[in-house]
């Protein structure tokens, strides 16, 4: 009885990582896609909004927070307590001080836009062109973007790969499988008569 209640919770629990890895791997293979999918970046946003919200930006005229994804030709403006980053991969980055309006563009070979007010700071990878027109009191300083911050970008076996879900979902299964045996008792030799 013991061990076909511990086989039923094998079972379940196997069934329950793999639903897990098959969900998440499958956007990672929808999103692989072909080679024509378009170029994106990231905004990270820090400092305060006056109002005690989480500190945000204006993309194209809508509020953006940390992790929002940025496409070419996007217009974005900073507050007066807000600096961000959009983070262009292996392209670079671009920083912008507080009260910053830059339009930024940029494709496989070049990083390009309009700054309209305030300071941007652009750190480039080797191979990649800057061409970012100033505006006004607009200042923009490029940077070469060095190794170690080009390797910071990576976030190891997890960065799109499969290869993490399935670490995870191996080390589950070896865990059940260990505890399955280890409390496997011999109920074999155990005698159960029926009391009259």
């Amino acid at each position: 009885m013991r061990e076909k209640f511990y086989m039923n919770w094998l079972r379940n629990i196997t069934a329950a990582c793999l639903a897990m890895v098959i969900f998440t791997t499958s956007s990672m293979i929808a999103l692989a896609g072909s080679e024509t999918k378009s170029l994106m970046g990231e905004i990270t946003v820090s400092g305060q909004n006056t109002n005690g919200n989480a500190p945000s930006v204006l993309l194209n005229g809508e509020n953006a927070f940390t992790g929002r994804t940025f496409f070419s030709n996007g217009t974005i403006t900073t507050s007066e307590a807000v600096t961000s980053t959009v983070k262009l991969g292996k392209l670079g980055y671009v920083t912008m001080s507080p009260n910053t309006t830059l339009t930024l563009s940029f494709d496989e070979k070049t990083i390009s836009g309009t700054l309209s007010a305030g300071n941007a700071q652009v750190f480039n990878a080797e191979g990649v062109d800057v061409n970012i027109q100033n505006l006004g009191n607009a200042t923009t300083s490029v940077a070469p973007m060095n190794k170690a911050q080009d390797d910071d970008d990576d976030d190891g076996v997890f960065s799109n790969s499969a290869v993490g879900p399935i670490i995870v979902f191996a080390g589950i299964v070896a865990a059940a499988v260990i505890l399955v045996v280890v409390n496997d008792d011999d109920d074999e030799d155990l005698v159960v008569s029926r009391v009259r």
